[in-house]
């Protein structure tokens, strides 16, 4: 389990969070929702060390994240970033690879886990490919089957800003099945999504951001609820019931 204890982070002068409170629980995914600048990437980049917050902590059991020597976090903790700065003419299958390194596989491991999850992300006919010559939503297909690669048999959380924004319909799909298999074999996720009806049918739990603090948290039914999510989008949101669950429809300015 992840804890995160009263997270404030402040950049420029500028509040990005305030006492953010959250426990992220194996087994479960848990979704970020907020419009632009309400403080995801940021509380995510807290939550896995990348940045050192300002005021309280977070814990992955009973370790300080920030104090995890590197090797052991990117054993227990995998992360995907909206930012991918790969300039370098690596084959495809070469940085499916990169995610493999933390486990410490031998190279036959390593090429047998790799083909597999260039086939569960159906990179196959691109394995030899250099990367740099891919269109946005196939360098994203990449970048997140590198990163499913390092959730190895130690890992306990898995982070993911905005990993379908690039992504067609077939393979937000796709990703949202593999995300759920993770969160089955008992590693918690936390993943920050901007589409309402991707997160209601991911998540068993909901965070919803709005300057930096928590406007609420629960489960879909208790925190996606119209009245909230117009005061917080500034947009009228209607919820349908559907036999597969709500769905949720902009209906314009507020």
């Amino acid at each position: 389990m992840l804890t995160a204890n009263h997270l404030s982070l402040s950049r420029n002068g500028k509040s990005l969070l305030q006492d953010i409170n959250l426990q992220l629980i194996p087994g479960e995914v848990t979704v970020l929702l907020g419009p632009n600048g309400a403080g995801k990437s940021s509380l995510l980049s807290l939550l896995s060390g990348l940045y050192s917050p300002d005021s309280g902590s977070v814990f992955l059991e009973k370790q300080p994240v920030s104090g995890l020597d590197p090797q052991l976090r990117a054993l227990y903790l995998a992360m995907y970033t909206q930012q991918q700065p790969l300039n370098f003419p690596f084959r495809v299958d070469e940085v499916v690879a990169l995610g493999c390194y933390p486990l410490q596989l031998d190279s036959v491991a390593t090429a047998e886990r790799v083909n597999d999850y260039l086939t569960q992300f159906e990179l196959g006919s691109l394995a030899q490919r250099q990367y740099t010559s891919l269109s946005g939503g196939e360098q994203q297909r990449v970048q997140v089957a590198r990163v499913m690669a390092q959730v190895g048999d130690q890992c306990q959380m898995l982070l993911l800003d905005e990993p379908v924004s690039e992504m067609d319909l077939r393979y937000q799909q796709l990703l949202l099945q593999r995300i759920r298999e993770v969160a089955v074999n008992g590693v918690a996720v936390c993943c920050v999504l901007h589409d309402l009806n991707l997160a209601a049918q991911l998540a068993d739990q909901i965070v919803l951001l709005q300057n930096g603090q928590m406007l609420a948290s629960g489960p879909v039914d208790e925190v996606m609820i119209e009245k909230t999510l117009s005061d917080l989008y500034q947009v009228s949101v209607r919820k349908v019931e559907t036999e597969s669950g709500p769905f949720f429809i902009s209906e314009g300015y507020k």
